[in-house]
């Protein structure tokens, strides 16, 4: 069987993998995402624990054992799913695993990122600086030319990314109309409408929020299951962003946040 021929060449691609070599384990994610996006299906299970491999430490500074640990780690979790698609294939030959690859848009080479912001310039620069970093482009749209668009059709145009990062920073002050004491910074309203307009186009694990810690900040009440990860100042927050990012299948390389 063809694809079984597939499966067991790239386990033994993988079992050949040599200690730090970054260009043949990217070789190796890149061609295990083509062969299960097209015997299992862009939705599959298999795309998702491809993503939340990993062969860097998410602990700086780590020891070199450490190091070699954690590859070692990744490089046997990818031998385990490769070895568990094996066994799907032989133990269910006839299952037609490839009939929800055209439902499923998502193309793990869109690696542009829309980023949703208000008013705080300095966390919108560090945000896409680290998103540039990590190889992402990002979309920040007033740097866009209109070209005599308005801005619902620059918005929809840009719109055709593969993930978006929300930032929610206490930009307006506003509160209920019964307390009219009782006031709590908030995003802006056109934050919160481009969030729920991603929700929607991208699906809920497409969409991270970074909001800045504010005691009275008040967080948006009515996007359950939405990623949040407070932007704290020691930084960790880059890399809780890389995790969702491989969870979703991107290459992401932890080292390129150091």
């Amino acid at each position: 069987m063809k694809e079984e021929k597939l499966l067991v060449e790239l386990m033994e691609r993988i079992k050949n993998l040599n200690f730090n070599d970054d260009v043949e384990l990217d070789a190796i994610k890149k061609r295990m995402y083509m062969i299960i996006s097209n015997i299992f299906g862009k939705k599959s299970k298999y795309l998702k624990d491809l993503g939340a491999t990993s062969f860097y430490p998410m602990v700086f500074p780590a020891s070199d054992e450490y190091k070699r640990k954690t590859w070692n780690t990744g490089q046997n979790r990818l031998i385990n799913i490769t070895s568990t698609m094996l066994d799907e294939l032989k133990l269910f030959p006839s299952k037609d695993t490839n009939d929800d690859i055209d439902k499923e848009n998502f193309d793990v080479n869109n690696r542009q990122i829309f980023l949703v912001h208000g008013h705080n310039e300095a966390m919108k620069q560090t945000v896409a600086r680290v998103a540039e970093k990590i190889d992402f482009n990002p979309i920040i749209l007033h740097e866009k030319e209109n070209k005599g668009r308005t801005i619902i059709e620059k918005f929809t145009d840009y719109s055709e990314v593969g993930f978006a990062i929300v930032l929610l920073s206490g930009d307006d002050l506003g509160g209920v109309k019964s307390d009219p004491q009782t006031l709590k910074t908030r995003a802006r309203q056109n934050v919160i409408f481009e969030m729920g307009y991603f929700i929607g186009k991208l699906g809920r694990d497409r969409v991270v929020v970074l909001y800045t810690p504010e005691n009275d900040f008040e967080m948006p009440s009515d996007y359950s299951g939405v990623i949040y990860i407070e932007f704290d100042n020691k930084g960790v927050w880059k890399f809780e962003l890389a995790k969702e990012l491989k969870s979703c299948g991107y290459d992401v390389n932890l080292n390129k946040l150091l």
